[in-house]
């Protein structure tokens, strides 16, 4: 029993170090990205701050992509395009909340060519169990597409002082969040990967909440955007691109540091204020 311990007490001081260096490794990515955007006064307002880091300097060689959808500046992103949050949705639950944005991340989605969501949440019905829904599947528990693009949205959120998520993220859905694409990413790529989603949305593959247990055909978020792309293959029939790192779970900083995507979007907040930085 002790060694058992003991080796339950060393492999969780293993994943914590190695969590705190992919931390500082993000960090690191961020700030190099940050460096390079250059403030946008004519789009800018006294409440979000636009910086835009040229193509030019940053992944020169890959398609080109609007960074707006139509030009609206609250629906960021292309075709494609991986949104991730390090920051969970459990902030009413003091311990649990730090520990899943720690070690886990809150979310990941994929936006369509019309800027639409593709998303797996594992949120029960109110009138679900979650031990029947977690062995059996649940109403709403499984790939869905054609969501609106809320990431930059100001009214995602009602105002209320009794809601834990408001009181940590206000209106917006998230403080902070990254945007990411994948390196050599062809239209032909892209459109596979999202015909990918698609046809898990018709099949309504439902939420994994095993997690490490990659099943077949259930899949948490974040393995949910990954596998989409991992499903395409080289005409040599191997596997093109790659983000699980360590073959367990698939977490958001396994997303952000996969030598297959790179940094497109980073938003955060200060004192109320979005700082949105974006590749254009």
């Amino acid at each position: 029993m002790k060694l058992v311990l003991y080796l339950i007490i060393g492999f969780f001081v293993f994943l914590t170090g190695q969590t705190m260096g992919e931390h500082i490794a993000i960090n690191r990515e961020i700030e190099a990205f940050k460096k390079k955007g250059v403030f946008q006064e004519s789009i800018s307002t006294d409440t979000v701050k636009y910086f835009k880091v040229s193509r030019e300097t940053y992944y020169p060689h890959e398609i080109v992509r609007d960074p707006f959808f139509l030009g609206d500046l609250s629906r960021p992103g292309s075709s494609g395009d991986i949104f991730v949050t390090q920051q969970s949705p459990l902030v009413g639950y003091a311990g649990i909340h730090q520990f899943v944005s720690f070690f886990f991340g809150g979310h990941a989605a994929m936006l369509d060519e019309n800027n639409k969501i593709f998303e797996t949440v594992g949120i029960p019905d109110d009138d679900e169990r979650l031990l029947d829904v977690m062995i059996n599947g649940g109403r709403n528990t499984h790939v869905v597409g054609g969501i609106y693009n809320y990431w930059l949205d100001n009214d995602y959120r009602s105002v209320s002082e009794t809601d834990p998520s408001y009181v940590a993220y206000g209106t917006y859905y998230r403080n902070e969040w990254i945007g990411l694409r994948v390196k050599g990413a062809t239209n032909d790529d892209i459109v596979g990967a999202l015909d990918y989603l698609r046809d898990l949305e018709e099949k309504e593959a439902q939420y994994n909440f095993w997690f490490v247990l990659n099943t077949k055909n259930r899949y948490y978020c974040t393995d949910l955007v990954s596998r989409a792309y991992e499903s395409l293959r080289t005409d040599e029939s191997d596997q093109k691109y790659k983000f699980n790192r360590d073959g367990i779970a698939v977490t958001v900083n396994d997303l952000v540091l996969s030598k297959s995507t790179y940094i497109s979007y980073f938003v955060t907040t200060k004192n109320n204020i979005k700082y949105v930085y974006y590749i254009g």
